[in-house]
């Protein structure tokens, strides 16, 4: 997502967390994503649109340390925010095995009882709340980008056939 440099009111970030050890790793990743998520101008429900978007990043983050990196929050974690006029995108790279959240079964839900604990409710709220989805293996890692434009539009988060 690149700013029209002819337009001079729009607001651009690129921003780059390197997560490793012992800190508080969802309240970094919440905080970083609330103060640029306030620059993005959201059509519909700007206030639900971030706070949900936020939630999904949460779970994404959570998911990696609890799943791929089995609970040690020394291993790496990078978060790359984009922000501008047209909206949000955020990345996850991890060096976890090899896994495509894209392809994750979604979990069983009844409407007269509560979740299981077998998981999987992450990713359902990443794909619900966001626009698409992306996954590719590059050098090892996982990388994991979730987009969301500031204009309703649906973008399918299915797997592409180059994935």
């Amino acid at each position: 997502m690149q700013s029209d440099p002819m337009d001079t009111n729009a607001m651009f970030a690129n921003v780059e967390l390197r997560l490793c050890g012992s800190m508080d790793h969802l309240r970094m990743v919440w905080q970083a994503g609330e103060a640029l998520l306030e620059s993005v101008p959201f059509q519909d429900d700007p206030e639900g649109t971030r706070y949900n978007i936020l939630v999904a990043l949460q779970e994404m983050v959570t998911n990696v340390y609890r799943h791929a990196y089995d609970g040690d929050d020394s291993r790496p974690l990078i978060v790359r925010f984009v922000t501008d006029r047209h909206g949000f995108s955020v990345s996850l790279r991890d060096e976890g095995p090899l896994f495509d959240p894209r392809t994750a079964p979604a979990p069983e839900v009844s409407d007269d009882a509560l979740p299981s604990d077998s998981g999987g409710f992450g990713i359902m709220i990443a794909r619900a709340v966001m626009d698409s989805l992306e996954y590719e293996r590059v050098d090892g890692c996982n990388v994991v980008t979730m987009r969301k434009a500031a204009s309703a539009r649906s973008v399918s988060t299915q797997p592409s056939a180059a994935s």
